[in-house]
């Protein structure tokens, strides 16, 4: 096992535009990393791209939330409590979407898809790895209140959303006095992959870049932990 006293992040969805910065934040922190992604060719850029600039790079963890079952995540908890004894930080930031249409137009293998990996996996993580979590932990639940706000097309990925911000509520509502806090953040508008599926003439140069948005979700998780 990893003796160190460095605080451990687990964030989903690395390989990705928020995903990624918040990995490099956190190890810029002098944090820990394990990052998760189902695109393993992404999550090796990312580790060599940390190797190079920080020394050290995340323990990479690939892995499909979409078609993960439940045997799947108690061997990923049973590979970090070997590793590491200890979750500090949980990020559930692993989103996935295709387009803006009516639900009704929605396909049920992609309805399957958003759920899955948007709301169904921070669940089944939650649930295994609390074990390893303690009062001074956190889970993150990164959201996006514009989908809640503005409903229409957004489908799967707006019901997500919601059973996101009500799993926040209950988790805060159940919280025993060891147990980890829940910290809801929406970083706002920033150039992502999704953001270009939702919006195709969205520009880099229109938007926040996903390091600011990963400058505030770290910042959100700072001021919790005097809250």
């Amino acid at each position: 096992m990893n003796e160190s006293s460095k605080a451990v992040w687990l964030i989903t969805g690395a390989a990705g535009a928020l995903g990624s910065a918040l990995a490099r934040r956190a190890m810029a922190a002098g944090n820990d990393c394990i990052a998760l992604d189902r695109d393993a060719r992404g999550l090796d850029a990312l580790h060599d791209d940390l190797q190079a600039s920080e020394g050290r790079a995340p323990a990479l963890m690939p892995m499909d939330l979409a078609g993960a079952g439940p045997d799947d995540y108690q061997q990923l908890a049973a590979a970090v409590e070997s590793e590491f004894g200890r979750v500090d930080v949980l990020v559930h930031n692993a989103a996935t979407f295709r387009a803006l249409r009516p639900m009704n137009q929605q396909q049920p293998g992609e309805w399957l898809e958003i759920i899955q990996t948007s709301l169904t996996a921070p669940y089944m993580l939650t649930a295994v790895l609390m074990p390893l979590m303690s009062a001074e932990s956190r889970i993150v639940f990164v959201g996006d209140r514009h989908c809640l706000d503005n409903p229409g097309g957004w489908g799967a990925f707006g019901v997500a959303q919601a059973g996101r911000r009500q799993m926040t509520r209950i988790l805060g509502a159940d919280r025993s006095p060891n147990g980890p806090g829940v910290v809801e953040v929406d970083p706002g508008a920033f150039y992502s992959k999704l953001r270009v599926a939702a919006w195709p003439s969205d520009s880099p140069e229109n938007l926040p870049t996903p390091d600011s948005a990963a400058e505030l979700v770290m910042a959100a998780v700072a001021e919790s932990a005097h809250s």
